[in-house]
């Protein structure tokens, strides 16, 4: 095990979070510049089918409902795991050293100790990226470095959705909207992510080590529809439509959207069952034990995709009970949206963009007019307690 913790690291991450899988770090010696990205090590603490293991391949992922989080992994096991400014850890790290065009020169991947130094919010990180005060020169030249890893990507044929998000909150039964930019402390935190997932990835076919590798198709022209609807709010919502989802499959195989050869996520094993999968697989080969067959990974990814199912269906039920609660609060107010597509045209359900609170929503639409992609349409909203989407009318 690698002692790093006299190395400069650094945890990235959003107001007060429950399970901090991540941190990164820079190493520089003789002149060579070396990224660090380290990861929680839940995988040495339970075996494979123990009861730890199990419960938490019932839950697949963790839940992040509007009111209360549902954590994949009980406390005990949450708390030794993550990662803490001053608190010493033992993680799976990777090393990473770049080409001058941003593609990987050479990388390794290993057991380490670590003690990350300064713990961020993303609004703390933006504004020494934007300062680039000398004391945190580290930091600024990982941006500079994860940069480069992300304009080779994009030469690569990588699409960014660089689009802002809404968040929904609830206070005393207060529903408000919160809008979630993406900045560049997003952007460096993202790429050092993707960057891991790619090297992981690569690792595990070097090796023959069996794993969940997701990958995803491009099956349009992408640059022709982003040209198409270049001023547009949503035309990365539009970009969405036609491009082929994400698969799961033990076959490594080309990630278009990521522009890379391969990849699997293994970031974040405190919070998702696969990405837990993938690193307990490197955990046994890199000890010297028996990894997982490829029939028993192939099970463990049906599996997770029936749960994850489960998981997404809970979240829109959970969405839409807040959502028609502060809807139903706004009597006779007239939203404006921008229609994308109709899903079901004889069930009117359609998907829409509301312009005021940054929100994709799928919903039930009647209107009395020809719609188009782009356009933007007033509604009201329609009550309807037994409805499974929110009803509005134009």
């Amino acid at each position: 095990m690698k002692d790093l913790t006299n190395l400069k690291t650094f945890i990235i991450d959003s107001k007060n979070p429950i399970e901090i899988d991540d941190a990164i770090s820079l190493e520089i010696n003789n002149n060579i510049q070396k990224i660090w990205i380290h990861v929680s090590y839940p995988s040495k603490l339970f075996e494979f089918n123990s009861e730890i293991d199990i419960n938490a391949k019932k839950r697949s992922s963790s839940l992040y409902l509007i009111d209360k989080c549902i954590s994949m992994l009980p406390e005990n096991i949450i708390e030794q795991s993550n990662l803490k400014k001053n608190k010493v850890s033992e993680t799976l790290s990777g090393c990473i050293e770049l080409n001058e065009n941003g593609s990987i020169k050479k990388y390794k991947i290993l057991e380490t100790l670590i003690k990350p130094n300064y713990e961020f919010t993303y609004e703390d990180t933006n504004e020494i990226l934007e300062l680039e005060p000398k004391e945190e020169y580290e930091l600024i030249l990982l941006n500079k470095l994860l940069r480069k890893s992300y304009n080779y990507r994009k030469e690569k044929g990588s699409l960014t959705f660089n689009t802002s998000y809404s968040k929904i909150l609830n206070n005393n039964n207060s529903i408000s909207f919160e809008t979630i930019e993406i900045t560049q402390a997003h952007k460096l935190v993202s790429e050092a992510m993707i960057l891991m997932g790619n090297i992981t990835s690569d690792f595990l076919r070097k090796n023959n080590i069996a794993a969940p590798f997701r990958s995803q198709k491009i099956n349009c022209d992408s640059k022709n529809i982003l040209e198409r609807y270049i001023n547009s709010p949503v035309k990365y919502i539009i970009l969405k439509q036609f491009i082929g989802k994400s698969f799961i499959s033990i076959k490594s195989d080309i990630h278009e959207t990521l522009g890379l050869d391969s990849y699997v996520q293994s970031t974040s094993p405190l919070r998702r069952y696969l990405d837990l999968l993938v690193q307990r697989q490197i955990y046994l080969y890199i000890n010297n034990k028996t990894t997982l067959s490829e029939e028993i990974i192939n099970n463990e990814i049906e599996l997770s995709n029936i749960k994850q199912k489960e998981n997404n269906n809970i979240i829109k039920e959970d969405k839409l009970f807040y959502l028609k609660l502060y809807f139903k609060s706004k009597k006779n107010i007239l939203y404006k949206i921008i229609f994308i597509r109709w899903i079901n045209y004889k069930k009117n359900i359609a998907l829409v963009f509301f312009t005021t609170y940054n929100l994709e929503l799928l919903i039930k639409l009647y209107i009395s007019v020809d719609t188009f992609p782009n356009k933007i349409y007033k509604i009201k909203y329609n009550f309807n307690q037994n409805s499974n989407l929110l009803e509005f009318i134009n």
